[in-house]
């Protein structure tokens, strides 16, 4: 099997990273270009750095947890050899992760996007007019700071934040959820979060789209001459490989509850 690492900066994940290629030279080879497993080492934003910079590469992902959040590693910093144990054992289970296709479209021209976490709509300058369309009908034309729409793994991250609804990572749904809505006389929006399964298409038509801010997990684009954003569940998914038993309820008992 051939493995490459995703170090996150800093001097403890440097270390960590140093003992696992060490420990494994006997077992793996290493390869940056085709690895069949990436072994992040930091937070969760490594993660994310790891999963988009071989998003078309066919391989596996597990995370060592040396950053701040973890949500998406299975092992802690103390739990390296445990790891090292695991992973030469050979014996795992894979879990899918569904990812966003996000379509931005201008006048002549498309880009194409993916997010395992979510997509972050925002302006902060002014508040922006959205045509929100579920398929080709109107839900609603909101009004506010932005919009979020999110993956299952990325209902744990901004979207609850919001308010959003957490859910179960292995169901192809995506969330629309609300940046401070504008809710008053005049303007009205449906004030909670959207769950949507996999046959459907959310879009996203702005007035005032110059200028704002588009997040894609932990890549940040300035929106210029757009003229919609379509996002759907996409075809490309990830697999993270499970060498112990963490279920989603521990995780998220670890993330947001225990103290």
């Amino acid at each position: 099997m051939k493995y490459a690492l995703m170090v996150r900066n800093d001097d403890l994940s440097k270390k960590t990273a140093l003992k696992i290629k060490e420990s494994l030279q006997n077992f793996f080879i290493y390869d940056e270009k085709n690895p069949d497993l990436v072994i992040s080492i930091g937070g969760d934003g490594t993660i994310l750095e790891a999963v988009h910079q071989y998003l078309n590469v066919d391989c596996c992902f597990v995370g060592i947890h040396t950053g701040t959040l973890g949500f998406y590693t299975d092992y802690q910093i103390d739990e390296v050899d445990q790891f090292i144990k695991d992973v030469t054992s050979r014996q795992f289970k894979t879990m899918k992760r569904y990812m966003l296709e996000i379509k931005i479209n201008k006048k002549d021209s498309f880009q194409t996007y993916y997010a395992l976490n979510e997509l972050r709509l925002d302006q902060g300058l002014q508040a922006q007019v959205i045509h929100v369309y579920i398929g080709n009908v109107l839900l609603e034309v909101f009004r506010g700071n932005g919009l979020c729409v999110s993956t299952p793994s990325g209902s744990t991250a901004y979207n609850k934040s919001l308010g959003g609804s957490i859910i179960y990572p292995g169901i192809p749904l995506m969330q629309l959820t609300e940046v401070a809505g504008i809710h008053h006389n005049a303007y009205r929006s449906l004030g909670s979060s959207l769950i949507l399964d996999e046959s459907q298409t959310i879009k996203l038509v702005g007035n005032h789209f110059n200028h704002s801010l588009i997040g894609i997990d932990h890549i940040h684009l300035e929106l210029e001459d757009v003229e919609s954003i379509e996002i759907t569940i996409g075809r490309k998914s990830v697999r993270f490989i499970e060498y112990k038993e963490m279920s989603f309820i521990k995780r998220v008992r670890r993330a947001f509850i225990n103290s």
